[in-house]
């Protein structure tokens, strides 16, 4: 039971690190096409409901998606450049990767469409509010 939860844990905190990291080395020019190509082939196969994974592996069928995902990810990362492996590990722990730099400008068009949504909200909203009939006024005595 202990190694289980270390196990659950350990994949909680490492599948996010290595999704970024993946991530970063899929956008990197350094890595060769055909490990994109065989990454990007793998997790088709994990998440296409068309295959039975487990029935078409037997050994496979005890392990689930996430972990098969992992595994995945894992592979990738281990069948790229160690140079640039490195590099980009740097990167995502600096906070300069291509990855926080998607993550800022995905930030800015949602900042972006909210408050054009607010605006728009704002202009209805004093649209639909009566507006008072204009009073025309003379002068005094009139």
């Amino acid at each position: 039971m202990l190694s289980r939860l270390r196990f659950l844990k350990r994949l909680a905190v490492d599948l996010p690190r290595q999704a970024r990291l993946a991530y970063c080395l899929m956008r990197d020019a350094r890595v060769p096409l055909h490990t994109k190509i065989a990454f990007g082939a793998g997790l088709a196969v994990i998440v296409t409901p068309f295959i039975d994974l487990p029935a078409a592996i037997p050994v496979v069928g005890e392990l689930d998606m996430v972990a098969l995902s992992l595994l995945a990810l894992r592979l990738f990362i281990a069948a790229c450049p160690d140079d640039v492996v490195n590099d980009v590990e740097q990167q995502v722990l600096e906070g300069r990767s291509v990855f926080d730099e998607d993550l800022r400008g995905g930030e800015r068009v949602a900042t972006m469409i909210s408050r054009r949504f607010d605006h728009g909200d704002a202009a209805s909203h004093h649209q639909a509010l009566p507006q008072e009939p204009a009073t025309e006024h003379t002068g005094v005595g009139a």
